[in-house]
Formats: C-alpha cells, sequence, structure tokens
C-alpha cells in the first residue's frame, strides 16, 4: 500500500478465516494475512429453501430441500424463539447483562438438551457447540427470546465466532424447534470437555 498500489479487501466468517489459514499453512510461503475485524456478530442466515443451517445435520443434501409443502422452523424474523445455552450465557445474571434486564430481574432459564452436537473447549477455556453425531447429547439452559433486539444484542455477545443454527431443543414440557450457537471460529486446539 505504501507504493499506491490498490488494496482488496473481502469478508470473511471465523470459518472463513478458519480456511484460508489452513490453506496458507499447506503453501510454501512466508505470506501472513491481515484480518481486520469489522463486524463482531453471530452470523443468522436461515435458507427458506432447506433446513440450513442445521446442528449435526449435513443440510445441503437433498433430503433437506424443500418440497411444495415445505416449511423450515424456525424462520429467519420468527420471534419468540427459542435459544439454548450451554456456556456463559446460561447464568441467570449473564443473560440479564446481555439483555439489559433492570437491576435485580433475571430472566426465567430452564433444562434443556440438544441432539446432535458436542461441547469442546477452545483457547483452554471456552465451551463451544460443534457438530456431532445424533446420538450425542448437549444439555444446558432454555431461554424463550422475545425480539430482534434481544437476539442481536446475544449475537454481538457471542461473536463471529460463532453462527446461529436451528436444532430441536427437548424441554421439561416437550420438544420446540428453536436455535443454539455452533462455534465457527479459528480451531487451534479444540479439546472434548
Amino acid at each position: 500500500m505504501d507504493e499506491g498500489d490498490d488494496s482488496l479487501f473481502c469478508t470473511v466468517d471465523g470459518r472463513g478465516k478458519y480456511e484460508i489459514l489452513c490453506w496458507l499453512a499447506t503453501q510454501n510461503t512466508s505470506f501472513k494475512p491481515t484480518f481486520a475485524r469489522i463486524f463482531q456478530k453471530a452470523t443468522k442466515d436461515f435458507s427458506a429453501h432447506s433446513i440450513y443451517p442445521s446442528l449435526g445435520v449435513e443440510s445441503t443434501l437433498p433430503q433437506y430441500r424443500a418440497t411444495n409443502t415445505s416449511s423450515f422452523s424456525p424462520s429467519q424474523n420468527e420471534y419468540p424463539l427459542w435459544y439454548l445455552f450451554y456456556g456463559t450465557l446460561a447464568i441467570p445474571e449473564v443473560l440479564a447483562r446481555q439483555l439489559n434486564f433492570p437491576a435485580g430481574q433475571v430472566p426465567v432459564l430452564q433444562p434443556g438438551t440438544i441432539k446432535g452436537g458436542m461441547l469442546e473447549t477452545w483457547a483452554g477455556k471456552y465451551r463451544v457447540l460443534v457438530d456431532a453425531p445424533e446420538s450425542e447429547v448437549v444439555n444446558g439452559s432454555a431461554y424463550l427470546v422475545e425480539s430482534k433486539e434481544h437476539e442481536d444484542a446475544l449475537r454481538v455477545y457471542e461473536t463471529d465466532n460463532y453462527e446461529v443454527v436451528r436444532c430441536e431443543i427437548y424441554l421439561p414440557s416437550g420438544p420446540v424447534m428453536g436455535c443454539s450457537f455452533r462455534f465457527v471460529g479459528t480451531v487451534d486446539g479444540l479439546v472434548p470437555c
């Protein structure tokens, strides 16, 4: 850039960054890319034509595409919406702070379970959700997110190292379709919890 050359920029999510770094590691080069954080919100990009993205499911396969009678739940802008939390958001005081609840008011969480994922440890301290066979189960706390504003606050909290995925949440009252945050960030040293 000092020589007056044009620069090119593109936007990549955490998974894209990881793939670029992995590819560069296989090359015989000393090139080090620069990644500038410009958008830190967890992505939420639900397809209306398939169940993509869904926890523990290769949702691009033909059997998961829409038919004339298909509708996929939850939809992109559907509220209220159940979420399953498995880390710090499962602590009522942390969740209340992120949702800007009045002092002394805490959200009501209930026990919940999802299938098709497992928890691993990232960076030596963070519990992260990754895809796994359907036989794998993750226990956590479920919360009914009432609005897009609350969901956006949670997506900012989780950062672009995560994406929102569809999943079936098993509550004491029965199963509901909802969401959780799946890890998509750089994977240096993920270890099972």
